[in-house]
Protein backbone atom coordinates (compact mmCIF):
# COMPACT_ATOMS: atom_id res chain seq x y z
CA UNK A 1 0.00 0.00 0.00
CA UNK A 2 1.79 3.15 -1.24
CA UNK A 3 1.17 6.45 0.58
CA UNK A 4 2.19 10.06 0.50
CA UNK A 5 2.56 11.59 3.94
CA UNK A 6 2.20 9.62 7.14
CA UNK A 7 -0.29 6.74 7.43
CA UNK A 8 -3.21 7.37 9.79
CA UNK A 9 -4.47 4.66 12.14
CA UNK A 10 -8.11 3.72 11.72
CA UNK A 11 -10.38 2.01 14.23
CA UNK A 12 -8.71 -1.01 15.84
CA UNK A 13 -5.27 -0.12 14.49
CA UNK A 14 -2.41 0.53 16.91
CA UNK A 15 -0.82 3.78 15.72
CA UNK A 16 2.55 2.83 17.22
CA UNK A 17 2.76 -0.19 14.90
CA UNK A 18 2.24 1.84 11.71
CA UNK A 19 5.28 2.81 9.72
CA UNK A 20 6.60 3.11 6.21
CA UNK A 21 9.48 1.76 4.19
CA UNK A 22 11.04 3.63 1.29
CA UNK A 23 11.37 2.02 -2.15
CA UNK A 24 14.25 2.69 -4.53
CA UNK A 25 11.91 4.86 -6.65
CA UNK A 26 11.23 7.11 -3.63
CA UNK A 27 7.69 5.85 -2.99
CA UNK A 28 6.72 4.88 0.55
CA UNK A 29 4.91 1.69 1.46
CA UNK A 30 2.88 1.30 4.65
CA UNK A 31 4.05 -1.28 7.18
CA UNK A 32 2.35 -2.63 10.29
CA UNK A 33 4.61 -4.14 12.95
CA UNK A 34 7.31 -4.22 10.26
CA UNK A 35 5.17 -6.14 7.74
CA UNK A 36 4.48 -4.45 4.38
CA UNK A 37 0.76 -4.07 3.68
CA UNK A 38 -0.89 -5.06 0.40
CA UNK A 39 -4.38 -5.23 -1.06
CA UNK A 40 -5.38 -8.52 -2.68
CA UNK A 41 -7.11 -7.83 -6.01
CA UNK A 42 -9.69 -10.64 -5.64
CA UNK A 43 -10.94 -9.36 -2.27
CA UNK A 44 -13.90 -7.25 -3.35
CA UNK A 45 -15.59 -6.83 0.05
CA UNK A 46 -14.41 -5.63 3.46
CA UNK A 47 -13.02 -8.60 5.37
CA UNK A 48 -12.18 -10.58 2.23
CA UNK A 49 -9.30 -13.02 2.72
CA UNK A 50 -8.96 -14.83 -0.61
CA UNK A 51 -5.21 -14.11 -0.60
CA UNK A 52 -4.68 -15.74 2.80
CA UNK A 53 -1.68 -18.11 2.83
CA UNK A 54 -1.12 -17.80 -0.91
CA UNK A 55 2.49 -18.24 -2.01
CA UNK A 56 3.29 -15.29 -4.25
CA UNK A 57 6.56 -13.49 -4.98
CA UNK A 58 8.54 -16.04 -3.01
CA UNK A 59 6.63 -15.97 0.28
CA UNK A 60 3.28 -16.89 1.81
CA UNK A 61 1.03 -13.89 2.48
CA UNK A 62 -1.14 -13.56 5.59
CA UNK A 63 -3.74 -11.35 7.18
CA UNK A 64 -2.36 -9.46 10.19
CA UNK A 65 -4.13 -9.21 13.54
CA UNK A 66 -4.42 -5.92 15.42
CA UNK A 67 -1.11 -6.66 17.19
CA UNK A 68 0.62 -6.92 13.81
CA UNK A 69 1.12 -10.68 13.92
CA UNK A 70 0.43 -13.02 11.02
CA UNK A 71 -2.87 -14.87 11.37
CA UNK A 72 -1.97 -18.40 10.29
CA UNK A 73 -4.89 -20.33 11.79
CA UNK A 74 -8.22 -18.89 10.67
CA UNK A 75 -10.31 -21.18 12.86
CA UNK A 76 -8.56 -20.09 16.07
CA UNK A 77 -8.34 -16.42 15.13
CA UNK A 78 -11.98 -15.92 14.23
CA UNK A 79 -10.97 -14.77 10.75
CA UNK A 80 -13.75 -15.73 8.32
CA UNK A 81 -12.89 -18.53 5.92
CA UNK A 82 -13.68 -18.36 2.21
CA UNK A 83 -16.23 -20.84 0.95
CA UNK A 84 -14.80 -23.76 -1.08
CA UNK A 85 -16.20 -22.18 -4.25
CA UNK A 86 -14.16 -18.98 -3.86
CA UNK A 87 -10.83 -18.71 -5.67
CA UNK A 88 -7.77 -18.62 -3.42
CA UNK A 89 -5.06 -17.75 -5.93
CA UNK A 90 -2.97 -14.57 -5.69
CA UNK A 91 -1.81 -12.97 -2.48
CA UNK A 92 -1.84 -10.11 -0.03
CA UNK A 93 0.06 -9.41 3.14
Amino acid sequence: MIVSGEPVAGEGVKAGLLGTTKHSDGSREVTYNGHPLYYFADDKKVGGINGQKVNDSGAEWYVLDTSGNEVTDRAKSGTPQPSPAQPTSGGGH
